[in-house]
């Protein structure tokens, strides 16, 4: 039996253990696996109940990070371990509420995505641990406080570098006692040298594995264009959902997107727009707004361009796809993203930074106009989805040989 605990902050982390748990289903339909769920659960129950995936909902309420702002202006060891690290990544009642699910489940491998709770929890009972990661240490660990201030942070550098330290030397250790490392990022040596993810990959612990995603062969049978009244307009979608650091960034962003559809419409009247995100809006001619969209491969198939925050989960998945992306984050305050936009921009996808208007527009309106028909175009996309985006399925016969022991670690490796 294999259980899953995917990180509560995002709906990517939900994700790609669906993407993995109906990957080992496919390959091993007699696997019992279960998920214990701590967020979204209206929305991802009923898509891991269908798959054949048992449900436990460990928070035993409905968390959504990306309704509410999760962090201080002032960062210091209060504010930002006490707060916001010790809440949310490693809660004492978390912790043994998975001790208590592993003494009840019995799991032959606990498969963590970025749940660091699940992991002391697993690594504590001795239970394999395959650690499933988008981020090559902590997010705090990859940035300087220079990139903190700039995002309108005041920085208490001593106690932030106490946190540093405390946290990479928590990751390094976690990785240290994982049976597996399981990664969808590419490195990069300009942002990854000397993590401990780098050298987990050096040492042939941890694998790069491509996108961990549903699979893009599968239809829906929904017509994306009928259901939504798009008609044969072309048209952008627009993505302000998922974990925001402060609200009123989400909530400028959601403002410049309308503000420049409304410039681009005027362009070109035949343009519409659908806008993604948790939050109603005003109607606005030529915007459809829909919370969540069950298609949404479908829904970016049909679409001339895609604007989203770099998500790295929606990263993989673009890649796989080949489809043309803006990746925008509203400020260095959402420090949770900073590395991936980046990243991105070092592997050639347009990025930006702000909800300037007028520049948003500008570009916008210089990806419309480039020839996506280009091979070139998508050289940054097969970085990523590399070699071919079926990463959920190499991730998932690695899963599947460590339950059965055919994984040797690296102690037994050693010691032979």
């Amino acid at each position: 039996m294999i259980l899953f605990a995917p990180n509560p902050t995002g709906s990517g982390h939900n994700m790609r253990v669906l993407s993995i748990a109906q990957a080992i289903k496919k390959q091993r339909p007699d696997m019992p696996l279960t998920v214990a769920l701590a967020s979204l659960q209206p929305t991802f129950t009923p898509l891991f109940e269908k798959s054949g995936i048992e449900v436990v909902d460990i928070a035993g309420r409905l968390v959504d990070y990306s309704k509410k702002s999760n962090l201080s202006k002032q960062l210091d060891w209060a504010t930002y371990i006490g707060s916001y690290i010790a809440t949310t990544f490693l809660s004492g009642e978390r912790i043994l509420s998975y001790l208590a699910l592993i003494a009840e489940h019995k799991p032959s491998v606990l498969v963590s995505d970025y749940n660091m709770a699940a992991c002391l929890a697993a690594i504590f009972t001795g239970t394999p641990l395959v650690f499933v990661t988008e981020r090559y240490d902590f997010t705090l660990c990859q940035l300087q406080d220079h990139d903190l201030a700039e995002g309108g942070f005041e920085v208490n550098a001593l106690e932030m570098s106490r946190a540093r330290t405390a946290l990479h030397s928590q990751f390094s250790w976690m990785i240290s006692q994982a049976q597996l490392v399981l990664t969808d990022k590419p490195f990069i040596a300009a942002l990854d040298q000397g993590t401990p993810v780098a050298e987990a990959l050096a040492s042939g612990k941890a694998h790069f594995v491509g996108p961990m995603i549903r699979d893009i062969t599968v239809q829906s049978g929904l017509n994306v264009r009928e259901q939504l009244n798009l008609g044969d307009a072309p048209f952008i979608v627009a993505s302000i959902s998922g974990t925001t650091m402060f609200a009123e960034n989400k909530d400028a962003l959601l403002a410049a997107y309308l503000d420049s559809f409304k410039i681009l419409r005027e362009r070109n009247p035949d343009l519409k727009m659908v806008l993604l995100g948790r939050k109603d809006i005003e109607e606005q001619d030529g915007v459809v707004c829909v919370p969540y969209y069950p298609d949404w491969m479908g829904l970016l198939r049909e679409a001339s361009l895609l604007i989203s925050a770099p998500g790295w989960i929606t990263v993989t998945e673009i890649a796989a796809m080949n489809i043309p992306t803006l990746f925008l984050l509203s400020s260095k305050s959402e420090y949770h993203e900073l590395e991936a936009l980046r990243r991105l921009e070092l592997l050639g996808f347009p990025t930006h930074i702000g909800y300037d208007r007028d520049r948003i527009v500008e570009l916008i309106q210089g990806e419309l106009e480039k020839d996506t028909r280009s091979s070139t175009y998508y050289a940054p996309h097969q970085q990523v989805a590399a070699p071919d985006g079926e990463g959920a399925a190499r991730a998932a016969t690695r899963i599947i040989d460590l339950c059965h022991g055919r994984v040797v670690s690296l102690t037994e490796s050693k010691a032979a």
